[in-house]
């Protein structure tokens, strides 16, 4: 495995969007996900996150991948085109020897709050522990 593996199996999803072969790269549940909140018509409503995935992101800031034996997270960090800061928190697992998406978070930065995460983290519980002890540590200053 290399440095960048995860990224580039993130890069291929990309290039598959909105193909056929797209879903081959998707845990099933997650592909079924995508699927229902891409076909909201409802434009009034609260459009999922989800739905936006993985083209909201159109001007990467920078990567962070990290690889457990067949697990591993990719932390991308980006603005839309409305210049809104927002990361996609990226978990993966190993089957047949390719990186398959298994979920995908959104964490918007609507209120300037600063990224605080030095290493890519999808356990949503462990970054909030990390988020914690950095304003813990911001206060402290």
């Amino acid at each position: 495995m290399h440095n960048n593996d995860l990224l580039d199996s993130f890069n291929k999803y990309k290039s598959l969007y909105g193909t056929p072969r797209e879903q081959t790269l998707l845990k099933k549940e997650l592909w079924e996900a995508l699927v229902e909140a891409r076909s909201i018509t409802d434009k009034t409503a609260f459009v999922d996150p989800l739905a936006k995935f993985p083209t909201e992101i159109t001007k990467i800031i920078d990567t962070k991948e990290s690889i457990d034996d067949k697990d591993g997270c990719l932390l991308v960090s980006g603005t839309n085109t409305s210049g809104v800061p927002l990361d996609y928190y990226i978990s993966f697992n190993q089957e047949d020897n390719r990186w398959i998406i298994n979920e995908v978070t959104v964490k918007y930065f609507l209120d300037g709050s600063e990224r605080y995460l030095e290493k890519a983290v999808c356990d949503e519980q462990e970054r909030m522990n990390l988020w914690l002890e950095s304003m813990e540590s911001r206060d402290n200053s």
